[in-house]
């Protein structure tokens, strides 16, 4: 039995515009100072944990995908595309069936490309303890992040009585950590899940955070193989019975037939899916550092903690010019100078071909501007 990553790096690229498109979506963005994708920033931090790392995205995206990571060796079939877009629930389904043909009995976890991390020993530590849990109770593992605020655009989920006895804990066979990660996983803690509230009123919101018992839901999974398909099979049989035949399909090297195949499948999220049913969950609580970079705001908050920032709470990247400015993020990479003067809470994002100006406390409202630009036809800005 393995040890396997699934990457997720799927994502229609609309909650960072006009910086995301669909087809580059931010996994496939530098997004800070580094000028490093998230995609590739991900895989670096798995590679040394585990047998192999897969990239699961769409056909659509699977080149750049490949170019990204071009030299790092990785083998032929290292991504693994949907032949079209369905959700996570069928991907990782996808993603699973192929890697079961095989090593039946793989454990694998899931992770997300496009998350910010800042303490890769701790992120690492959670995954692997989530790993060696899920084989541990022969079951399905999350990681859930201790919030730090009061989200209400974030999932939470629910912890359930006292920690489970650590030294039931064990690593999962094949993984790669050395005896310091092992010991890390070990040490974190991990209760039955209780239940997902998905984003929930400012209130509510604050209720849990004060709590203690809830969790952001990061989205960070893990499972045996047996495992998850048994679940797959019994909330979905005809998407379980799919995917296990597109797989086969594309084991012959016939895409013709899997693409046909997978045609016939129902979008659906893995949370939905499998995750918010299941009655065998474990749930272990990370400490490090974690953004999904949903919108600007987290972009410029995230930019603004780790250095970017000047004394006035501004990011700005770019050929800008900000006077009496304050608490703004201004990025420039449309080949232009970009000048702000004596704003506050904003952000101005010039990719080119748009201009964005938005109060970085209303950068949730940027998906409606993705929405009217497709109602109108303007595919050539998405």
């Amino acid at each position: 039995m393995g040890y396997h990553v699934l990457v997720l790096a799927g994502g229609s690229g609309t909650r960072l515009w006009p910086l995301s498109r669909a087809g580059v979506p931010k996994h496939l963005l530098p997004l800070d100072a580094t000028g490093v994708t998230l995609l590739r920033a991900t895989v670096d931090r798995m590679l040394p944990l585990a047998d192999s790392v897969h990239v699961v995205t769409t056909a659509a995206q699977a080149e750049a995908c490949r170019r990204v990571l071009a030299d790092l060796g990785l083998p032929p079939d290292a991504v693994i595309a949907e032949p079209e877009a369905r959700g996570t629930g069928p991907a990782l389904g996808l993603a699973t069936a192929w890697v079961a043909q095989e090593d039946p009995d793989a454990l694998i976890s899931s992770v997300h490309a496009d998350s910010h991390i800042e303490d890769g020993e701790g992120y690492r530590a959670a995954v692997l303890a989530a790993a060696g849990w899920a084989a541990v109770t022969e079951g399905l593992a999350t990681v859930g992040v201790s919030p730090s605020y009061p989200s209400t655009g974030l999932g939470y989920v629910a912890v359930d009585g006292s920690p489970l006895a650590p030294e039931r804990w064990r690593p999962p066979s094949g993984a790669l950590a050395g005896t310091a990660q092992r010991e890390a996983a070990a040490a974190v803690p991990a209760y039955r899940a209780a239940g997902f509230v998905e984003k929930p009123s400012l209130e509510v919101a604050q209720g849990y955070v004060a709590g203690g018992r809830h969790l952001w839901n990061s989205g960070l999974f893990a499972w045996p193989v047996p495992i998850f398909q048994e679940e797959l099979a019994a909330a979905d049989p005809h998407l379980a019975a799919r995917v296990a035949d597109v797989a086969a399909a594309r084991r012959r090297g016939d895409e013709d037939q899997a693409t046909s195949l997978y045609g016939e499948i129902e979008p659906v999220a893995v949370d939905t899916l499998i995750f918010e049913r299941t009655r065998r969950l474990t749930v272990v609580r990370g400490s490090f550092s974690w953004s999904d970079l949903g919108t600007f705001a987290d972009l410029h908050e995230t930019r603004r903690r780790t250095g970017d920032g000047d004394a006035a709470g501004n990011v700005l990247e770019g050929e800008v010019v900000a006077v009496d400015a304050a608490n703004s993020f201004v990025i420039a990479r449309g080949g232009r100078l970009v000048a702000v003067v004596g704003v506050e809470g904003i952000a101005v994002v010039d990719s080119g071909d748009a201009l964005l100006v938005i109060p970085l406390d209303q950068t949730q409202r940027v998906k409606e501007i993705v929405e009217r630009l497709r109602a109108e036809g303007r595919t050539d800005l998405l």
